[in-house]
This record gives C-alpha cells, structure tokens and sequence, in this order.
C-alpha cells in the first residue's frame, strides 16, 4: 500500500477566506493549549508556543496531512517532565532532536504506513476520550480554577467545578470590581515572573543534589536577587492599591481570608529572597517554590468563579446559536471567533473580575537551548531511550490522529511517510531551540476542520498568528478571558466524543463497541498511548476470536434417506480441526455427504486435508463426499483446482 499522491501545495484562491478564518480559530484554540502544556510538563511557556510556532510555520508547509495541526500535545507531558526532573532542561533539547530524527529516518524509510493498519474502533476510542479529557480539564479552566492531575481526576471533579461556576454572579460595586480585576491582573504577573526565577533555580541544582555545591556554583544565584526584590517591592505597590476592609470585602465574596493569604505570600517572598542572598541552591530552590505556590494561593482568592464560568457558558452559546441561526451567507464565519471577539468586548466593557490570557514579553527569555555537555554527565543510553521512547509515542499520536482527521473530511488524505517525516524535521528544530515536542495534536486539527479549513493554509497561518500576537500583539492577548478560551475546548471536547457513532456501533457490533468504550476509559484512567495501545490489542485479540470460531453442523436431508449436509461457518482453520473432525466421525458408513461452504469465511490447509484424506476413507465404505467448491472465495477454488481437476463440483476418488 503505497501514499496517496495528493498535492496541496497550491491553495486554490476561492479557499484562501475560509483558511483564514480557520486559522484564527485554530490559532486561539492552540494557544492556550500550548501554554498549559508547557506548564504541566515543567517548563517555561514559550517552550510550548515556539513548539506550536515550528508546528504551524515549518511542519504545516511540509506536512503530508494538509487539514492536521502540530504542536505540544499532552501525550508527551509525562515523557517531557521525567526528562526535566532526572536530567534539566538543558537535555530535554538533546533528547527532542534525537527524537526527531528518528521520526525523519522512520519517514524516509516508509516506516509511516503501517499505523493505517488501525480499527476504526480504536480511532474512534481515541477521538472520544480526547474529548473526554479535554472536556473534563478545560471545565475547571472555565471556572477559573485550576485543572486536577490526570483525567479520572479531572472526571470525577467535574461537580465540584459545576458547583463553583452555578451560582448567579454578585455585581460588585465598580470600583471594588476594578480592584479586583487590577489584582487579579498584577498578582497573576507576579505569579509568572516568581515561576519563571523558580525555573532558573532549580535548573541549577544538580539532580539528586542534597547538599550545597561549591561556592562558584552558588555564585549563579547572584543575578536572581534584583528580581526577586523588584517582585516583592511590586507585590507592596499591589498591596497598596487596597487598604483592609476592601480586602476583606473582596475575599468574603469568594469565601476565603484574602488579607491572610497575602500576608502569607509577603513572608514566602521574603525567605525566597534572604535563601537567593545566603548563596544557598538547595535552599533558594525550596522556598522559591513556596513563593510561587503563595503566589499561586493569593491569585485563587481573587479568583470570582461565577463570572468566569458565564463568560464560558456565553462562549459555548454563542457558538451553537450562530452555527444554527447564521443566515447562509455568513455562515462562512467562524462561530468560536465571533465568540471570543464578543466576549473579549463585553469582559474588557464590564471589567469583569476574571482571570485572562497571561503570555511572556520574549520568547526567548524563556527558552532554554540544548547544552552539550549534558552527554558528559548523562548516560548516553538514558538519553537515547528517552529518545526512542518520546519519538514512539509522538509517531503514534500524530498518525493515529491523521487517520482521525481523514474521516472527518473529504479532502486530500494523508501522505503518512511523508507527514512522518514532516514531523521529524519539526522536532529536530524544536530540540535545537529548546523547545517542547510536537505532535499532530487532534484538538485543533478537529477545530481546524469544524471552522472550515480547506488547505495546508490554514496550520501554516496559525503558526504565523502565533508569532505575531506573541512577539509584536501580546497586549491584545492578554485582553482574551481565560475562560472564553476554555469554552471553546470544552465544546470542542464535547463534539469529539461521537455519541451516536458509539450508539451504531453498539447496535451493528457489540464487540467493536467494548473495544471502543474499553479505549475510551483506559485513556481516561491512564493516558492516551495506553489507551490507544489497549484498544489495538484487544481488536488483535477479537481478531483471533474471529478466526478461531467454527460452527459446524450435520444436517440429515429431508425426504433422502442416507444423505447429509456439513454446514461450516466462521474459519476453518487447525484451531478447529478436532471440531470437523468429530462431525465427520459422525456420518453413516456409505453416506453421501455435502459440505456447504456458502457461509464459511476462511478453511486453512489443514482443514482441507483433514477433508480430503476423510474422503479417501470414506469412499472405501461405498460413500461420496461432495464438495461445492464455487460458494467458496476465489483463493480457495485454486486450492481445490490443484487437487481435483474438476471445477465446481468435485467427488472424491474411488
């Protein structure tokens, strides 16, 4: 089986608008997802949108499946964050190249092919519990709360979310509404910046460090200490902006004791900054943490729920009463674009009190490049298996996800040689900037399609919106509610999940749809590759099943005395021999028997020389056995030609 050899290079000029629409939305789609990975797998945010930027700018143009997305995907979160712990950041870089060139080599070496050889069921399975995921995190986003560690954790919190965001918003006084917005505001950058020196100090502890190294190396954490005085001279200046009762008055809207928690956070920043002066690594790494997680605390009790959760729930409705009451000309229109525009508007008019987009002011500031001199401290091995390990689950990721995408549309299909190699060449750049991963990410490829892309246009000028708003238009970013942004995955999580496929499914195959469900929930429970994994094993298995059913029955012909018919369905193979064998043990000496092959699937080699020898046998006793080899599939009938001359109906020798 060879690639489909569709050219999409040339963007025809009627689909250069709907491209571009699809691009917006793609691109407000993916970043979000891209800063959220970068946090979950330990790194600093810009690893995760220069990942999207390389996606969509460098693996769009080449890509062999025009309508798929790459960027940083959430499969490669717990393969990233090991790397970090056990080895730094400077030898995740070593390891994504490595990774990437592995997939290049894989990809030239048509290795990309085999992975069409999926059941729909498992792709299905894994297209739902995506949804699933996706739907279940971004609902806590949506409520301006923070996502739980794993998916059944995320699933099973989902009332607590519901409870968070159900009750109808306090319409605050306006200047208690701006102060909570400009803290919100303020205490949000804080918490970013005192994550981003958190980052820097605990890169410079040696893992497994437990004491103190030498004084040179504790002469690293000496730039850290103007910044960390000018985090805690701005959290005063914040603090300031607020005397006490109007504290208490904003905490007590949301529950908690919000002059506590600052005071709190006053005195972790202040221990952060003596550990960075006293030269300690081991200790400036701990309480840098504390500041952060202090940080983390104050940024909660500001946080107002039920607004954040409306602006959500207005997102979601804008989408699904445009996409139903548009009038036709302007359906070409992106329903998720108009939704965050108008709430983006009505957020920013109201000053709402919500949590929005947080992106760095340089992206390079953030990046941390591959050092060499890892391969001197690091076991090669280690780092290869590592690599060999990420450059797997990538591959499967992003061709199981093409294969998705295939079914979704009707354009081009997937060249996959040529899509593995697209994505080899991504990741060999991402690992030369320090960057995150990439794979074929199935969120935004489906948002993609939903929004009405038509070419590879549409991935390439996602990448570009990225670069742009992140470098020269961050301000208008940080103008987006978190929260708009999370009602558009969790709507496109909804519509991941194919109710109704499962529900034809389970009325056609009962079997093919517990492979489905079974996927579904492993990739809840567990991740996405184990998921994916389980569901091609037991689709393995099922086919053994298959293969190794036979039913066979000896029916007496009515009205003919001495006459019987062997009915076979399912596949005769050496599984089933003792089967046919019994049955044929249980016909009359001198008996004319028919074998009926009208519903047989399969018959092995085995099977039909159990058939012919029983008929040498049988002929001895004055017997006929009388096969109908013409009901039977055209590759058995060769068989048979090769062993009686006769075609059609075949008699046993005398």
């Amino acid at each position: 089986m060879t690639d489909q050899p569709h050219d999409t290079n040339q963007t025809p000029a009627k689909s250069i608008g709907s491209d571009l629409l699809a691009s917006m939305v793609v691109f407000l789609v993916a970043l979000p997802l891209c800063m959220g990975i970068s946090i979950a797998s330990g790194a600093d945010v810009a690893a995760g949108l220069v990942t999207g930027i390389v996606g969509g700018l460098v693996v769009g143009f080449f890509s062999g499946a025009p309508l798929q997305v790459s960027g940083p995907a959430a499969g490669l979160t717990v393969v990233c964050a090991e790397v970090i712990h056990e080895h730094g950041l400077p030898a995740l870089g070593i390891v994504v190249m490595w990774a990437g060139i592995l997939q290049l080599i894989a990809g030239v070496f048509k290795l990309g092919q085999w992975f069409r050889a999926v059941s729909p069921a498992v792709v299905h399975g894994m297209l739902s519990g995506i949804g699933v995921l996706i739907l279940s995190s971004q609902l806590h986003v949506m409520v301006d709360d923070r996502p739980r560690h794993g998916g059944l954790a995320n699933l099973l919190s989902i009332p607590e979310a519901i409870k968070k965001g159900l009750p109808l918003p306090t319409w605050e006084a306006r200047s208690d509404r701006q102060v909570r917005l400009e803290l919100l505001q303020t205490f949000g950058h804080l918490h970013e910046r005192q994550a981003e020196i958190a980052a820097h100090v605990a890169r410079l502890v040696p893992p497994g460090q437990s004491e103190d190294p030498s004084p040179a190396q504790a002469e690293q954490l000496k730039p850290f200490v103007p910044v960390q005085q000018a985090v805690i001279a701005e959290m005063r200046i914040a603090r300031q902006k607020a005397d006490l009762s109007m504290l208490e008055r904003l905490g007590g809207q949301s529950g908690p004791d919000l002059p506590a928690s600052m005071r709190q956070a006053r005195r972790s920043l202040a221990g952060a900054a003596a550990d960075l002066e006293s030269g300690s690594l081991v200790k400036a790494a701990n309480s840098q943490q504390q500041a952060a997680s202090a940080l983390a605390e104050v940024l909660a009790d500001l946080k107002n729920h039920d607004w954040a959760a409306k602006v959500g729930l207005a997102s979601i409705a804008i989408i699904i009463l445009w996409q139903s009451l548009a009038p036709r000309r302007l359906r070409f229109i992106p329903g998720p674009l108009l939704a965050v525009i108008f709430v983006t508007i009505l957020a920013w008019v109201g000053s709402l009190p919500v949590l929005y987009v947080e992106v760095p002011d340089r992206l390079i500031d953030g990046l941390t490049f591959p050092a060499f001199h890892v391969l001197t401290n690091v076991p090669l091995k280690e780092l290869f298996v590592a690599s060999l390990f990420m450059a797997v689950i990538a591959s499967a990721e992003t061709l199981l996800c093409a294969g998705a995408v295939d079914r979704m549309q009707t354009g081009p299909r997937t060249q996959y040689d040529r899509e593995l190699a697209a994505q080899g060449l991504g990741n060999i750049i991402c690992g030369a900037l320090g960057a995150l991963p990439m794979t074929g990410v199935i969120v935004r490829s489906a948002a993609n399609v939903q929004a009405g892309g038509k070419t590879r246009l549409s991935a390439i000028l996602h990448g570009l919106w990225l670069l742009i708003f992140v470098v020269a238009l961050g301000f208008l970013l940080r103008m987006i509610p978190t929260a708009a942004l999370a009602g558009i995955l969790v709507y496109t999580g909804f519509k991941l999940i194919d109710f109704k496929g499962i529900w034809h499914l389970w009325k056609t195959s009962r079997s093919e749809a517990a492979i489905l469900l079974i996927t579904v929930v492993v990739i809840v429970v567990e991740d996405l590759l184990v998921g994916v994994i389980t569901g091609v094993v037991l689709s393995a298995v099922k086919l053994l099943i298959t293969f190794s059913h036979l039913d066979v029955r000896l029916i007496p012909s009515a009205g003919k005395s001495n006459r019987y018919t062997l009915a076979m369905s399912g596949a005769a193979t050496f599984l089933r021999l003792p089967l046919l064998a019994d049955k044929l043990e249980e016909v009359p000496n001198g008996a004319h028997l028919h074998v009926d092959f009208e519903h047989l699937d399969y018959i092995d080699h085995a099977c039909l020389e159990l058939l012919m020898s029983w008929a040498k046998q049988h002929e001895s006793t004055g017997g006929q056995l009388i096969i109908d080899w013409g009901k039977l599939h055209a590759r058995f009938r060769d068989i048979a030609t090769s062993r009686r001359s006769e075609r059609g109906r075949v008699t046993a020798p005398t």
